[in-house]
């Protein structure tokens, strides 16, 4: 599978939202066309960021297809998939499938929390039935993979990752897993210190923030400039204050409307930031260079 060479930067793009709470087609190009000219490595439409758990499939089908139509560098596309059934995630995985997405991301179930044998099902049956390279997002809080868990997941063939938001469990896992699948780092405080304990890049909020600064740090990283990556890392931590706290993922909106990007609100209950923190979050970009 060529997908198991993703690594890198991939920001989770973020949809724009009308007024009435649709998706606003041409502002989230326009968006898209943006991250695609910052050199990323890969893209991701579905997750967290970019309120995954509160798409359709025939939306997420359209967020997915206009990613793919902008894709004029054909890198690697990964489709979000945030469900709470294996039944409803090979649903949606196939209409991603169907429109030619490259790997999918997907959560383990969130509502009800499985043993290791029900995730071992869960992530089995979805590969097999959908045959993509899959990588795990391991986010939610009543159903965390550990390591030990993962390296049984490794058996499954198209699993080819996982996205790790605890920095001290990713580098466990990096141990555990002797190179045998990529993880990915999503510890957005400490993204330089998961590229130290191995990490393959970030499927980060941040990467969707700071695009062209997290690729000229992932490529410090590479070459060796550690100097560079760790004054990098400074810019960027305060960025990551701005939202690390709720509401997100409407934090995130407001950092990319303050620079231009214009995407609109979260769809409610996700409530707009206050004026207070969107004046923390401004002068915040100032010091990154952003604004």
């Amino acid at each position: 599978m060529a997908a198991k060479n993703i690594e890198g930067m991939i920001p989770p793009v973020v949809v724009p939202f009308d007024e009435k709470e649709n998706i606003d087609r041409e502002a989230f190009r326009v968006d898209v066309r943006y991250l695609y000219e910052t050199g990323i490595d890969g893209i991701s439409s579905g997750g967290s960021t970019g309120e995954g758990a509160i798409l359709s499939d025939e939306e997420l089908r359209t967020c997915l297809e206009i990613v793919l139509e902008e894709n004029k560098r054909k890198i690697p596309v990964v489709a979000g998939v945030i469900r709470n059934s294996t039944r409803e995630v090979v649903k949606a995985a196939l209409n991603a499938k169907a429109i030619g997405v490259d790997a999918l991301l997907v959560t383990p179930v969130f509502y009800y929390s499985a043993t290791l044998e029900g995730n071992y099902e869960f992530f089995k049956e979805i590969g097999k039935k959908v045959g993509l390279p899959i990588i795990i997002y391991n986010v939610v809080p009543t159903n965390l993979i550990s390591a030990r868990a993962l390296k049984k997941l490794s058996e499954i063939d198209e699993i080819i990752g996982i996205k790790q938001v605890d920095p001290v469990v990713l580098a466990e896992m990096v141990s555990v897993l002797e190179g045998r699948m990529k993880v990915y780092g999503a510890c957005d405080e400490l993204l330089y210190g998961s590229y130290v304990s191995g990490a393959s890049g970030a499927i980060s909020a941040l990467v969707t923030v700071a695009p062209r600064l997290c690729v000229e740090q992932w490529r410090a990283f590479k070459s060796g400039d550690q100097t560079k990556a760790m004054e990098l890392h400074r810019k960027l931590l305060p960025l990551v204050k701005c939202y690390s706290e709720k509401p997100f993922p409407g934090k995130v909106k407001e950092l990319l409307n303050l620079q231009g990007r214009k995407v609109g609100k979260a769809r409610r209950p996700t409530m707009e930031p206050t004026a207070e923190e969107k004046a923390y979050m401004k002068a915040c970009l100032k010091n990154a260079g952003l604004i």
